[in-house]
């Protein structure tokens, strides 16, 4: 089976992706649910590959804990 037809893995590559590359561009992870969580910078951000854990942690200091398996989309945040 090819490994990049997992959802997870696709979504996991495509966090990766975005958050190593040279300009960040900052972003929305929107939930199954409807939920959004909103990464302003790459050090925001935090996916263990293993764990294929998501962790985005805000600057009032809490810290929101995804599993990809609920994440339907990444979008790119519009500029103000």
């Amino acid at each position: 089976m090819d490994p990049m037809s997992d959802p997870v893995t696709t979504i996991v590559a495509e966090l990766v992706a975005r958050l190593s590359t040279p300009v960040f561009s900052p972003f929305d992870i929107v939930m199954s649910d409807g939920g959004r969580i909103s990464v302003p910078t790459a050090d925001h951000c935090i996916v263990t590959r293993i764990l294929r854990r998501i962790e985005v942690e805000h600057d009032d200091g809490s810290i929101s804990i995804l599993s990809p398996l609920h994440i339907s989309r990444i979008e790119t945040r519009s500029a103000a």
